[in-house]
């Protein structure tokens, strides 16, 4: 007994331990950050299964995410440096994903990295492209994917190692015509990990980057601070040291009104297989109650039709006890029903009946008379004694209906 109390106490110890190492670097950062942050930068939409989404107001049709920036090795792996006023979100929370219609488009998620990205390389080339929303991070597995999915070779960057880390590295891209060629030639390399509380994004190694030609690149210290408030300069660099400001109390950062468009046309992103962030809608569990109240009508009407489709399937019970019977459950069918089925197949008989069988045409087989043999016959000449084959007469042919009529017109004639 006693062992069996120490095996619980050890277990429930390791499951609250993993909980609170989860959500240790997730304090303070909620959607009302998300929101405030990226609202002049672009507009949110509610798109399928109400997955809240943050569109980049952009006027190049080009663009993509993970472009305009330079890459920084820290010690806590590759640090994309954004050059963007909405970067310093979009490129270290959340996943993005390409839709036909809406293009580019970022889902929110609440745990902070260096970047999410996924990496490709070969002797001459690096490439990445951002993380799409089925991907989802473990403290202990690193990356594993809800759906086998990866992004084409068109959304992809790819460089020569001796541009890689460049502060214009954006010039120096591989053009779309090259993309497929080096892709198809390229590796697969994705190294995320959990040290002192952080995600580590180590991608292919700093050694293999620097020997095949990135010789100038230098580590930097990537350190990271909780504040009161964080305003529009939420990260401060300088030569050896990059700086993020977390705010630490979402009551400084709060919208009481979120203004979410609701999305014009069925996304191509899964959402039923997507497990980031909060994953309902969106929201950070403190907002919970201040929803605007279409998303309250909407959630109560799903409860509604939850519920009565629960009803339905559960036929109803009545309850008999007489005397000391026990009571049971006795399925009791609606009358209309049992009436409806009874005429059905009164109907369905009604029609066997009265359908006519259709009797199909004998066909008959045309008897051929084979044809007589004109054979030989054997005759004795007399006087003589020989035999003499002669072959039997032909009986003539009777003449024809048409031909008997003509013999008797002549005949008069």
């Amino acid at each position: 007994m006693k062992k069996l109390v120490l095996f619980i106490a050890i277990l429930s110890f390791f499951f609250l331990n993993e909980k609170v190492e989860a959500n240790s670097y997730q304090v303070g950062i909620g959607f009302n950050y998300f929101y405030s942050s990226l609202s002049p930068h672009g507009r949110w939409i509610e798109i399928d299964d109400g997955l809240v989404v943050w569109k980049p107001r952009m006027n190049n049709r080009h663009w993509q995410p993970y472009s305009q920036g330079t890459w920084v090795w820290t010690n806590d792996g590759w640090y994309w440096d954004s050059y963007e006023p909405f970067g310093y979100v979009v490129y270290h929370y959340g996943r993005w994903h390409y839709d036909n219609y809406y293009g580019w488009i970022w889902v929110p998620d609440y745990q902070w990295a260096p970047a999410w990205v996924e990496w490709r390389y070969d002797d001459d080339y690096i490439g990445w492209a951002p993380l799409p929303p089925y991907a989802v991070f473990n403290i202990h597995s690193g990356i594993h994917y809800s759906v086998n999915f990866s992004f084409p070779y068109n959304h992809w960057n790819f460089i020569r190692y001796k541009h890689f880390g460049h502060k214009n590295a954006y010039n120096y891209y591989e053009e779309q015509q090259y993309k497929e060629r080096i892709f198809g030639g390229t590796k697969t390399r994705n190294d995320y990990g959990y040290e002192r509380d952080r995600v580590i994004n180590r991608g292919v190694d700093l050694r293999t980057v620097q020997e095949r030609g990135a010789r100038n690149l230098q580590q930097r210290e990537l350190v990271r601070r909780d504040v009161e408030s964080v305003d529009r300069n939420s990260v401060i660099k300088s030569k050896d040291r990059i700086e993020i400001l977390t705010p630490r109390n979402q009551e400084q950062t709060r919208d009481k009104n979120f203004s979410i468009e609701r999305g014009e046309r069925q996304s191509s992103l899964n959402t039923s297989k997507v497990e980031l962030g909060e994953r309902r809608s969106n929201l950070d569990k403190s907002q919970s109650g201040k929803i605007d109240e279409r998303n309250k009508v909407k959630l109560n009407e799903r409860i509604i039709e939850d519920e009565n489709k629960i009803d339905n399937r559960k036929p109803a019970t009545k309850q008999s006890a007489k005397g000391g019977e026990r009571k049971r459950d006795v399925q009791v069918q609606p009358q209309r029903e049992v009436q409806t089925k009874k005429a059905d197949e009164v109907r369905s008989r009604e029609v066997v009946r009265e359908k006519p069988i259709e009797a199909k045409p004998i066909e008959r087989k045309r008897e051929v008379q084979p044809q007589k043999e004109n054979r030989p016959v054997e005759r004795i000449v007399p006087n003589t004694g020989r035999k003499t084959e002669q072959r039997a007469a032909t009986p003539p042919r009777k003449a024809t209906t048409r031909e008997s009529d003509d013999k008797v017109k002549e005949r008069k004639r």
